[in-house]
């Protein structure tokens, strides 16, 4: 093989690792998600931000304690439920494993009075991007400067 040829081989290998398409029914449809925390000033490609309720907070840490018991279950034929504080909701669903966007429709009106129950359902409807595997999800609005993380409940 040529100089030329291994060149050519290089530029194109990473054509085909470009192409990767998550595996969707893995990720989301693996069973109850539970929220772990909100994210802000967050840098989407880094997997970081600053979180919203913090341990070293009192007031942070029973709110954790609220935000923690909060679940997402991603049926496969593309509806989801969920719960929080003191209510249920329902949904449809849909994501793209090439692209990494999600979009989640909340149905009917879930009980918001709660300022937890809000920030959750507003998360929610403003998802566009997803990020994570069978473990750990994150989804985030189309600035990618905010995010929800879940964790999976196996």
């Amino acid at each position: 093989m040529n100089f030329k040829n291994i060149l050519c081989l290089l530029f194109t290998l990473p054509l085909f690792w470009g192409c990767t398409e998550d595996d969707i029914d893995e990720i989301f449809i693996s069973g109850t998600w539970n929220v772990v925390n909100y994210f802000t000033k967050a840098d989407w490609d880094k997997r970081n931000g600053e979180p919203v309720y913090k341990q070293d907070n009192k007031d942070d840490v029973e709110s954790l304690k609220v935000i923690s018991t909060f679940t997402l279950i991603f049926h496969e034929n593309g509806t989801l439920e969920g719960t929080m504080q003191n209510a249920r909701f329902d949904g449809t669903w849909d994501a793209n494993g090439k692209e990494r966007t999600v979009h989640m429709s909340i149905q009917g009106n879930p009980d918001t009075a709660s300022r937890f129950n809000k920030q959750f359902i507003d998360a929610l409807k403003e998802a566009t991007y997803y990020q994570g595997d069978s473990n750990v999800l994150m989804l985030g609005p189309s600035d990618k400067r905010s995010y929800i993380q879940f964790r999976h409940n196996k």
